[in-house]
């Protein structure tokens, strides 16, 4: 097993060799994570091995609102505009891909904005899948598509609460 650690992005990662196989996340990481904490707008959180700043995995996640129009009722939960927690981003680098460290990664994203949904509040987890295989892989893990978007899935944030302490 490979001795990980999980942080906020600082200036001290290094990112340059981060290389997931998909060009938007590994681009995202690199061009896009740091101006994203500057403005407020995500959290990018990375893995590194132990005494290694270079990154090996990451996600962001961000606030988020969605419309009810766009859930089943039950997730709405009566009313309009449901608070939620966007994860933004989530990829692992393809020298620890196949190991299965995509649903750790997960958990860590997750047991975050239960964490954070507990300060601030919030009903669903929303991701967007790049492409049907990442869909195949949140739905493993109970997340369920909106309406009219296979790649648009989520999950009730009390359900992950529960999931994850039982």
């Amino acid at each position: 097993m490979i001795d990980l650690v999980s942080a906020a992005l600082d200036d001290d990662h290094q990112l340059d060799k981060f290389d997931c196989g998909a060009p938007s996340l590994n681009d995202w990481l690199v061009a896009q994570a740091y101006r994203a904490k500057e403005s407020g707008t995500a959290k990018t959180y990375v893995w590194t091995r132990a005494a290694s700043d270079q990154v090996i995995a990451y996600y962001a996640i961000a606030p988020h609102l969605v419309s009810r129009a766009e859930v089943s009722g039950g997730l709405a939960g009566g009313v309009s505009v449901i608070p939620s927690c966007l994860l933004a981003r989530l990829a692992l680098d393809g020298s620890v891909q196949g190991r299965g460290l995509g649903g750790q990664l997960l958990r860590d994203a997750l047991e975050r904005i239960v964490e954070a949904a507990a300060i601030g509040s919030g009903r669903l987890i929303v991701v967007d899948a790049v492409d049907d295989q990442a869909a195949s892989f949140y739905r493993k893990f109970g997340f369920r598509p909106v309406k009219d978007n296979p790649q648009r899935l989520v999950h009730k944030i009390a359900t992950v609460r529960k999931n994850l302490q039982g």
